[in-house]
């Protein structure tokens, strides 16, 4: 088995920094980009990637309904309150990005399936669990447009909640008896939790730096990203350098999802998010798409002028909207989740070509593609 790895900012090196990247994209003035709600160029669907989720899933539908009957089964289990709030979010479904990620990446080697379908909810379960913390920080009232859990049960109940679902994923991967995985999902929600904090110290800040985003989406998102990939790697019984190869493919595809989710902000329909549009913003959490406005030589002025004077109205923020709508910060952050996405490609090189390998690749395109 490979041993339990260190996790850096980023697996792929200093090659791998948000700010390497997105250095090049600062002058965008010129460049153009697909209007809020078309497809972009290349987009193999209207509506942005649905293909794509296709072609992800199709290798795995049958793991995929197993791991949902499992997933409900394992909720059921509970009792009364505990059982009723968590069956709520888990029924309303999302992308599972991440237990998909994990069945594709065992599959590349040979795997005990049980092993892999806990491992799968146990990360759901964290996964889960963070959301629960997220929402009621953010005094969020809907997700996927149904009511959060502290909307239904309170605040105090809703902690209770996610902090049960948190040790519950913990049990359910500590069952596999692979110490290397029990070290890196330990120390991915501790990264998790780190990447939080940083974004809750870091509200308005809208002068923090590249770096300042990049350890934050690094932390939140593509840390988790990279376990399921290093973790699905370990219970297939792959070798180190695989294992590596597949950590690194996680982790790029977390950075291009997370940039890719944060752009859907700025251009996606109120419909599409199911929730205001610019709502990041107006939690105080600032993105790429703003940061590389701020910087255009179309619309930078007048977003300085708009951000000068605190507190925001709704009118201001929906400026704001319109003006990086306007700018040419949405092809720079389309164009950076993009190139995050082949660097996560490249890793896939390292396997012969296989139905999981073709699922991991599309899964490069849906992340960068998708308007949900």
């Amino acid at each position: 088995m490979p041993s339990s790895p260190i996790w850096p900012e980023s697996p792929a090196g200093d090659g791998g920094r948000a700010a390497d990247i997105l250095s090049g994209h600062m002058e965008m003035s010129a460049v153009p980009h697909p209007l809020p709600g078309a497809p972009a160029e290349g987009r193999g669907e209207p509506g942005g990637g649905a293909s794509d989720r296709e072609a992800l899933l199709e290798p795995i539908v049958g793991e995929l309904a197993e791991f949902e009957r499992r997933l409900e089964a394992a909720v059921a289990a509970d009792l009364g309150p505990m059982s009723e709030a968590m069956r709520h979010i888990v029924r309303a479904g999302g992308k599972r990005i991440r237990p998909a990620l994990v069945i594709l990446t065992s599959q590349l080697g040979t795997p005990l399936m049980d092993h892999v379908y806990d491992l799968a909810m146990g990360i759901e379960f964290i996964h889960t669990a963070t959301l629960v913390h997220d929402d009621l920080i953010d005094r969020s009232p809907t997700r996927r447009g149904i009511s959060t859990i502290h909307e239904m049960v309170g605040a105090d109940t809703a902690i209770i909640i996610g902090d049960y679902y948190f040790a519950k994923g913990a049990n359910l991967v500590a069952g596999i008896g692979e110490p290397s995985i029990d070290a890196a999902v330990s120390n991915t929600v501790m990264t998790v939790c780190m990447g939080e904090l940083l974004q809750m110290t870091s509200k308005d800040d809208y002068g923090q730096s590249l770096e300042d985003y990049e350890r934050k989406i690094a932390r939140k998102t593509a840390t988790l990203l990279a376990t399921c990939c290093y973790c699905g790697s370990v219970v297939g019984h792959l070798d180190p350098a695989r294992s590596a190869a597949l950590q690194s493919y996680g982790y790029n595809l977390g950075m291009a999802f997370q940039i890719a989710d944060d752009l859907l902000d700025y251009v996606a329909t109120e419909e599409e998010l199911g929730k205001p549009v610019g709502a990041d913003l107006r939690q105080g959490t600032v993105t790429l798409p703003f940061m590389l406005a701020l910087q255009d030589a179309g619309v930078g002025d007048e977003l300085s002028r708009v951000i000068s004077a605190p507190p925001l109205a709704d009118g201001d923020y929906q400026t704001i909207v319109s003006l990086v709508r306007r700018s040419g910060a949405v092809a720079a952050t389309e164009k950076a989740a993009h190139e995050y996405a082949q660097r996560a490609r490249v890793e896939l090189e390292a396997f012969p070509e296989s139905p999981g390998r073709l699922a991991l690749d599309a899964a490069c395109q849906y992340v960068v593609d998708r308007r949900i």
